[in-house]
């Protein structure tokens, strides 16, 4: 008479072991930044798009306008130099849905040179928590938010 087996082979069990090894390989750096990583932030996106802005305006040596609805988050990104004028980018800037952008004026309006000088409008970026003012300083055209 056969008898029949019970259990697993060391073989099967090792390759289980493999297994679940190379998903807590994967899964832990996951679980351990899981709450830390600060939420999407308005201001942010702002502030990047702002920054490209004036970096494309540097390296291009061309004066680039940037054109921001405050309330759909819509912009458009436009350049003139020498060679002509034309669209470097238009998009939607993720607004969160705890955020908004306050201000009085139907569009934002940042002009960089390619100095790096700037003139800009400020925009209060209101959230639940906490409000951040964003401004481009005139001189040096960098971009900035501050919680005044």
């Amino acid at each position: 008479m056969m008898r029949t087996r019970r259990g697993f082979t060391l073989l099967e069990m090792s390759i289980v072991l493999v297994i679940m090894a190379i998903a807590a390989t994967l899964v832990v750096p996951a679980l351990v930044d899981l709450g830390q990583t600060p939420p999407h932030r308005t201001a942010d996106a702002l502030l990047t798009l702002l920054r490209a802005s004036r970096a494309t305006a540097i390296d291009s040596n061309v004066t680039v306008t940037m054109v921001v609805d405050p309330i759909a988050g819509y912009f458009r990104v436009d350049s003139q130099g020498l060679r002509g004028s034309g669209q470097v980018a238009a998009g939607q800037i993720d607004l969160s849905t705890s955020e908004t952008m306050v201000t009085d004026l139907p569009r934002l309006t940042y002009v960089f040179q390619p100095t790096g000088a700037a003139r800009g409008d400020t925009v209060r970026v209101r959230g639940a928590d906490s409000s951040l003012v964003v401004r481009v300083d005139p001189w040096s055209g960098v971009a900035s938010a501050s919680a005044n």
